[in-house]
């Protein structure tokens, strides 16, 4: 059996009400709802920083681009003369 934590958030009153509005639109309770927001953000967080690591490391190991190349390449996006991405060196 999952152990099940109680505990009571406080919410501004206009989230509150957006909480309870989704909740009665989807036939769940307000808790639900605001489990699942909760399961999303800590989802996205734990994404980013899962990139910041990778990106830490790739740094670390030398796999850079310059920012020149890549403001470059930035500008010529949508351009006929549209350079191509480019990589680490």
């Amino acid at each position: 059996m999952t152990k099940m934590m109680s505990d009571s958030i406080r919410l501004e009153p206009g989230l509150n009400d957006q909480v309870t509005a989704l909740a009665e639109a989807l036939d769940r309770s307000p808790s639900w709802v605001v489990e699942q927001a909760v399961r999303d953000y800590l989802a996205v967080q734990e994404g980013h920083l899962a990139a910041i690591d990778q990106g830490l490391r790739e740094a670390d190991a030398g796999l850079l681009i310059p920012h020149e190349e890549v403001a470059a390449w930035i500008e010529s996006l949508g351009t006929p003369g549209e350079l191509p991405m480019p990589k680490p060196k």
